[in-house]
């Protein structure tokens, strides 16, 4: 097939007689990324949807061997050396940026039907593609044109959300006038935002987000209290229109004077789930209205600091970052500290509250961090900030010792933001928005997808848990190429690309992480700067096992072992593709690394003998490794790693390992 060529054929002796038919396409080699069709880049690559029979109908030589990626067969023809891959379940829709080439899998599922399991999966960009050709095919279809605004509203398109929903805005659908709403809130016209609320709500009394959406809108005037009260009752069971009820409440003008308010918080609390009932005490703090009151409801514990400076962050997010709401809690928490000023929880939740902006010039942070600071537990004194990166290290080691914990973490996220800071030059901010968190720094920003409480709960204090990663990102330029091994859900993968320049090859196996990180690559708009490959590194190529907990997207501590070796435990695995890195540079499918970031949660050995070319290679610059050297393993990975030329310091806390080419130039 020549390069290019685009051609519909049958499914001869179809097993489940459903009559499915394909679109196969010859690729340049460069079309092939992972993150772009969700298949490994492979040189010469026929791309076929169907079942085997037509594999070996269609390419002729029918001599194949088997290996397994991404959970897809894969079998490579030994007379041509070409990879075909027949996929049991069409994958959508997307364009070859070498060719022009569309190519589009149809099958016996609806396409409406396609798009939303390719969004549920994460995979919006192709989501996007596959929704964009259907309604250029059927323009006045309203389902297909709701999902087109949906799906480019993930991917922060405002202006193709709002062109798309227009032409169905007289539809009298609550979730089209929902969405609509949300788009206008997006653009940030709110008087039209809280109209297609309340038409959604004509349409259907019943609809909870319409509810919820118009009580973070009003939430400063009267009506607030009353919409989030009605979100909650048309849904009782949902936990977090309740907790939303209880957070629209704080930041009431009344709730200091109002009784009723006060009561309606009480019953919220106990149906806001146990994460929320146990702020009972920071929610009675946070409403009294005289001092004495205030300064036995809010004792000093460290149960009561985690619950104020949990509500503080719960609201702040809920209402993304308002200035009017946070100039409201900032009153508040301050009062609350002149009534009590013997008690720490009111200055550790003005800091978590102020703990989302840093400017190098401007110590305003700096001064929320001593007034902790000075009661003590944390460091012996003051002096310790005047280094904040080491006084951050330090937070975060009391943290991870579980030592006044929640402090720990505040202090040290806001001592990790403040560095950074003070390294890059240039203003940094955090805020939160509808399903994201996102970070700017100078003129660039990146955004977080919020897929579980998992990834909530890392962004929240984004700068405490790795601060000389961040450090070490600060000196990436743009001829820089991350190998980010053990990606995760992309947190640093994106900071890499989107916020210091660099181009980043981006290696996760494990499938929630993988989901979100492919969300996070297509909402920042940095498919071109960033490769994703579902596979494991490991020393030598084969089909293994990785073993997991289950856990939601942000999980960590995942093994990889190959599959004939005997299970040291029963856990649940998936089985998945382990490449050596060195074979993966000599294929072409990433480009050469300057920079490698490893965490791999005890497969470090078997990482580092599968790049012994790449690190012997002078082009590489450092390598940030997470291991643990303090056992005989992972000395022996640490001198292996030094033998080929690197020096080596402990670069934030004890597990975390920098090397550095001892002839690189003066780079971080």
């Amino acid at each position: 097939m020549a390069l290019g060529a685009d051609r519909i054929i049958g499914a001869p002796g179809d097993p489940r007689g459903q009559g499915v038919r394909y679109r196969v396409v010859r690729l340049h080699p460069q079309d092939l990324r992972a993150d772009r069709i969700g298949l490994g880049a492979t040189s010469g690559v026929d791309v076929l949807y169907g079942n085997t029979k037509c594999v070996n109908d269609l390419h002729g030589h029918g001599q194949f061997r088997r290996g397994l990626i991404a959970n897809q067969r894969r079998r490579g023809c030994r007379t041509c050396g070409h990879s075909v891959y027949a996929d049991r379940e069409p994958l959508g829709a997307f364009v070859a940026p070498s060719t022009g080439a569309r190519v589009i899998a149809t099958s016996s599922l609806p396409v409406l039907t396609m798009v939303g399991k390719l969004r549920a999966a994460g995979r919006n960009g192709d989501a996007g593609k596959l929704i964009e050709a259907y309604c250029e095919r059927r323009p006045d279809d309203v389902q297909g044109r709701f999902l087109l605004a949906l799906i480019r509203r993930d991917l922060g398109d405002g202006p193709g959300a709002k062109s798309a929903i227009e032409p169905i805005l007289g539809e009298r659908r609550a979730p089209i006038q929902h969405l609509a709403g949300l788009i206008a809130r997006d653009h940030g016209d709110d008087g039209r935002s809280v109209a297609r609320f309340k038409r959604a709500l004509l349409c259907d009394p019943g609809h909870a987000g319409a509810w919820q959406a118009l009580s973070r809108e009003t939430a400063l005037d009267v009506c607030g209290v009353r919409w989030a009260t009605a979100a909650a009752i048309v849904d009782p069971a949902d936990v977090d229109a309740w907790a939303g009820l209880v957070s629209v409440i704080l930041v009431s003008n009344d709730v200091a004077r109002s009784h009723s308010l006060k009561v309606l918080a009480s019953k919220a609390l106990g149906r806001a789930g146990a994460m929320m009932a146990a702020t009972a005490p920071a929610v009675t703090a946070l409403t009294c209205d005289r001092p004495v009151e205030a300064a036995k409801a809010a004792e000093c514990t460290e149960d009561t600091e985690t619950a104020i400076t949990r509500l503080v962050d719960q609201a702040a997010a809920r209402f993304c970052d308002i200035a009017v709401v946070q100039a409201r809690l900032d009153l508040r928490l301050k009062q609350l500290a002149t009534q009590s000023p013997q008690d720490r929880s009111n200055y550790l939740a003005l800091l978590a509250l102020h703990g989302r902006n840093a400017r190098p010039d401007d110590q305003g942070l700096m001064r929320h961090v001593r007034r902790v600071i000075a009661f003590g537990n944390l460091h012996a004194s003051a002096s310790d900030l005047r280094q904040t990166f080491t006084a951050c290290v330090a937070a975060k080691n009391f943290a991870m010792r579980e030592i006044d914990t929640n402090a720990a973490m505040i202090v040290g996220h806001a001592l990790g933001l403040q560095a950074l800071c003070e390294q890059v030059g240039r203003p940094i901010e955090l805020r939160w928005s509808d399903g994201a968190r996102h970070v700017r720094i100078g003129d660039r920003e990146v955004s977080y997808t919020l897929s579980s409480s998992n990834v909530i709960g890392f962004v929240s204090r984004l700068f405490l848990f790795e601060p000389g990663l961040w450090r070490w990102m600060a000196g990436f330029d743009a001829d820089d190429v991350l190998l980010d091994i053990g990606a995760n859900v992309g947190i640093y993968s994106i900071a890499a690309a989107g916020l210091f320049g660099a181009r980043v090859a981006a290696l996760e196996p494990y499938a929630p992480n993988l989901q979100t990180l492919r969300q996070n690559v297509a909402v920042n708009h940095l498919d071109d700067r960033i490769t994703i490959l579902p596979i494991a590194a490991t020393d030598v190529e084969q089909t293994g096992r990785l073993f997991h907990d289950g856990g939601a997207a942000g999980a960590a501590a995942q093994h990889f072992e190959s599959s004939n070796a005997t299970p040291e435990t029963a856990a649940a695995f998936d089985t998945v593709e382990g490449v050596p890195v060195d074979l993966l540079i000599d294929r072409g499918t990433i480009p050469f690394p300057t920079r490698i970031k490893i965490d791999v949660d005890g497969n470090e050995r078997a990482v580092i003998e599968g790049m012994t070319r790449t690190l012997a290679d002078p082009r590489l610059h450092s390598v940030r490794l997470e291991v643990h050297w303090w056992d005989a393993k992972g000395r022996a990975v640490v001198e292996r790693v030094k033998a080929f030329g690197f020096r080596v310091t402990v670069d934030d806390d004890q597990k975390n390992l920098l090397f550095t080419r001892t002839t690189a130039p003066a780079k971080t």
